[in-house]
C-alpha cells in the first residue's frame, strides 16, 4: 500500500481571511527564510499550521505539518482526515497512510531535501519527533523558527484587526446575556443561589 496519496475531495471552502490575507502572511514569512538562509519551515503546532494555511488539525495521537518553501505551501495530514485537510488549506496537500510505520516523516521528505536548512518550532515538537525528524534528514541543519513565528503572528493587519472587533463583539453579547440568565436563576432560589445570583450581576458590565 502507498505511504502517501492525494485525496482532492470536492471544493476549496470559503476561507476565515481573505486569499490576500493568507499570501501576505506566507510572503513575510519567505522573507524572513530567504534574510535567514531557511530552505524549508516545518510547523508542527496547531497555531503555527492554522495561522498560514487555516487547516486546524485534530491530532488524534498523529503528528500533522505544513511544509513552507519558497516555491509552495503544503499541509501534511493523516489519512483518518480523507479530503477534508485539501478542501480546508489554503495550499496543497499531501496525505499519509498508516499501512507503514512513520510514514509521516516519508511524507516529509517528499517535500523538503536532507541537506536544507529547515526551521522547526522548538517549542512545540516533542523529543521523540525531534529525533526522527532529524533522523529522516541527517544532513540538514535545524534552527528555531518559534520566537520569529510568535513575532510576525503578533503584527496584526487590518483585516485580521476587524475579525477580532467583530469577535469581541459578539462576545459582549453572549456575557450580557449569561450574566443576566445567571441573576435570574440565582434570584429565584435561595441562600447559596441567590447571592450567586447578585454576584452574576459584576459580568453585566462587560
Amino acid at each position: 500500500m502507498p505511504r502517501t496519496i492525494l485525496i482532492p475531495n470536492g471544493d476549496n471552502i470559503v476561507h476565515t481571511f481573505s486569499d490576500k490575507e493568507f499570501q501576505n502572511r506566507q510572503e513575510l514569512l519567505r522573507i524572513h527564510m530567504a534574510q535567514n538562509n531557511i530552505d524549508s519551515v516545518i510547523f508542527t503546532s496547531i497555531h503555527g499550521i492554522n495561522y498560514y494555511s487555516d487547516f486546524l488539525y485534530c491530532s488524534f495521537g498523529r503528528p500533522y505539518a505544513l511544509v513552507v518553501t519558497q516555491d509552495k505551501t503544503t499541509s501534511v495530514t493523516a489519512n483518518i482526515d480523507g479530503g477534508q485537510p485539501w478542501r480546508r488549506t489554503f495550499g496543497e496537500n499531501l496525505v499519509y497512510t498508516d499501512w507503514q510505520k512513520d510514514s509521516f516523516f516519508y511524507a516529509l521528505q517528499q517535500l523538503v531535501s536532507n541537506g536544507d536548512k529547515i526551521g522547526i518550532e522548538y517549542d512545540h515538537i516533542t523529543k521523540e519527533r525531534l529525533d526522527k525528524l532529524q533522523a529522516a534528514f541527517n544532513k540538514s541543519n535545524f534552527i528555531d523558527i518559534s520566537v520569529d513565528r510568535m513575532k510576525m503572528r503578533s503584527i496584526k493587519s487590518d483585516e485580521e484587526i476587524a475579525h477580532i472587533i467583530q469577535g469581541a463583539n459578539v462576545c459582549d453579547i453572549g456575557g450580557k446575556s449569561g450574566a443576566v440568565s445567571a441573576r435570574q436563576i440565582g434570584n429565584h432560589g435561595g441562600g447559596t443561589n441567590g447571592d450567586y445570583g447578585d454576584r452574576a450581576g459584576i459580568f453585566s458590565t462587560f
